[in-house]
This record gives C-alpha cells, structure tokens and sequence, in this order.
C-alpha cells in the first residue's frame, strides 16, 4: 500500500481508558501492523486467493467482510482468472475505506462502509472473514456466520480465519510467548506489545478452535477444514 507507514503507535504510553480502534492511526500504519504482528501473513493472503481460484463461481460476488486494506480482495483478483463479478468490500472504518479507494484502482471492487452484520450476501460463491469475526461481538457471532451460509449459493465457500486461544493452559502460555517473541523479532519492543494487548482488551475477544468449530456446526456446517495454522493463528474453509 504506497501510503503505508511504519507502526511506531504503542511506542509511547496511552491513557488507562485507551481502547484499539481502527481509526486514522491505525489505517495509516496497518499494512505495517499486520504483516509485522501476524505469523505467515503472507502467505495466508496469498493462498486466500488461491483458494478462491478454486472455488470461485463465474458470474457471481465475492464479499470480503472486514475488508481493511482490502489485501484479500487484491488477491482474489490477482489469482483469479477471468473473475466477472464484483468484490464487495465491507468494512465499518471509513479511513480503511478512503485509502483503499485512493490506492486502489479496480472496477471489481465495490466498497461499502457499513457494519459486516448488516450487509446481506447475494450471489455468492465466496465470503472472506479475515481476522474478522474477533473484532465482533461474541452474542453476534453464530447468528452472523449462520446468515452468511443461508445466503452463499451452493457449494460456495466461507474463509475464517482467527487468533485463537489454546485449550491447556501450558500451550496456550506457549503460543502466547512465542507469538511476543515473533513480534519482538520483527522490532516491537516489549512496551509497545504490552500496550497494545491492553489497548485490545475490550475490543477483540478471542476463543478457542473447539468453539468455532462448534459454532460451524450450530449453523449448519459439517464440511469444514483447518487448512492454515501459525503460531496461534488459524484459518478455516467451510463449503456449503
């Protein structure tokens, strides 16, 4: 993203009542964020667009729920030949919205500042939360994704994928330390990694494998596959 800066927000100290939020701080620093704080990013926004080569559908829509930068949905494009249909691009922080359509430049993309649980899916063969539904309220979360999968048409697919949190206790201290130890590895100091977990507190809520896969089949869906994992970071793909 050209007007990408690096993330230096958390190097200085912020109010107790300080809550993440994805505002103009954030977007201008959060290609930077990203790739910086979450392990095999790259790859996974890579193989998102492979997946959907696989399973996109001619003449129908892409929605990319939680859009942010929109690197799913460049992907998408990229990977996928002949795409004829839109990408409909949602995300409710209308500064993530106004650079991506600043920098991006695609008549597929159909951006729309709006929150993912009011946005009505039609004509779908692929829906991408990605590192999304952690930013949702959890009361909200099964009645999403059971919306979603009603409205994809037949044998489209659902990409989620999450940080989550560990069954035992010891792993999950495991991961938690090695995920601090990735971050530090690429330049955070310990500071700014502690500020930021207090800053996100209230407002992403993480939950373990067992209970999104749970969750999958409360909605309705048995055919469902781990096929990512890094560290504590896992993405899934539901077929309808």
């Amino acid at each position: 993203m050209k007007d990408s800066k690096k993330d230096n927000l958390y190097k200085k100290s912020f109010p107790e009542s300080h809550e993440f939020k994805f505002d103009d701080n954030v977007s201008n620093v959060f290609e930077d964020m990203v790739n910086r704080s979450v392990p095999g990013y790259e790859f996974l926004i890579n193989n998102i667009g492979v997946l959907s080569k696989k399973f996109y559908q001619p003449n129908t829509n892409v929605y990319d729920l939680g859009s942010s930068l929109c690197a799913c949905s460049k992907s998408i494009l990229n990977k996928v030949e002949n795409f004829n249909g839109n990408i409909y691009a949602v995300d409710s922080s209308e500064s993530m919205i106004n650079i991506c359509k600043k920098n991006i430049k695609s008549n597929n993309i159909k951006y729309v500042n709006s929150d993912i649980c009011d946005v009505d899916i039609i004509n779908s063969s692929i829906v991408i939360l990605n590192l999304t539904l952690q930013f949702v309220d959890v009361k909200k979360r099964t009645n999403l994704l059971k919306k979603i999968f009603s409205q994809i048409n037949k044998n489209g697919i659902i990409i989620v994928t999450e940080k989550i949190s560990l069954e035992k206790a010891s792993d999950d201290m495991f991961f938690k330390n090695f995920h601090d130890f990735f971050k530090e590895n690429n330049g955070y100091t310990k500071e700014e990694i502690d500020r930021k977990k207090i800053a996100l507190a209230d407002t992403m809520e993480i939950e373990s494998e067992v209970m999104h896969e749970k969750r999958f089949n409360l909605i309705g869906c048995n055919n469902f596959y781990k096929w990512f994992q890094c560290y504590n970071f896992v993405s899934w793909v539901l077929i309808k």
